[in-house]
């Protein structure tokens, strides 16, 4: 009885490893592209952009709200503009002109994100992050958020 189950246990195992690969290979797909940060990193980003422009020195980053107007209007992060994903083309003038400067976009939805995250390196921005964790994790651990 043993050796018949040894096979099919066999096969199991062969499955559970190539959806584990399937599942890493997408993950990283997202994530090939544009590196994806976490809210600890955000956080820090934010609070070492506050001190340069404190001490008068250049802005390090831009942190971009990919939701639709309504939804940034209701609540957004602290310090974040609104560029909504649909509306990309006609706002690039709030955009930093500087197209080496560190833009980190978030929205609800990744592929929100990720489509924006297209849209600002085809018009020629070479250094985009992704806020994968969202408004949600910002609020939940407390951090600024506007209108205030």
């Amino acid at each position: 009885m043993s050796a018949q189950r040894t096979p099919f246990l066999n096969v199991a195992a062969v499955i559970c490893a190539f959806l584990l690969y399937s599942l890493q290979l997408v993950s990283n797909s997202y994530a090939a592209d544009f590196e994806v940060i976490d809210t600890a990193r955000l956080h820090s980003l934010v609070v070492d952009n506050a001190y340069e422009l404190e001490g008068g020195r250049k802005r390090l980053l831009a942190v971009i709200d990919a939701r639709p107007k309504a939804e940034y209007a209701k609540v957004h992060i602290f310090s974040a503009i609104n560029i909504p994903e649909n509306a990309f083309e006609a706002l690039t003038n709030l955009l930093p002109r500087d197209k080496g400067a560190l833009l980190v976009v978030y929205s609800d939805q990744s592929g929100t994100s990720r489509r924006w995250a297209e849209k600002a390196r085809a018009a020629g921005y070479t250094s985009i992050l992704i806020y994968s964790e969202g408004l949600t994790a910002w609020k939940v651990k407390e951090l600024p958020v506007a209108p205030l």
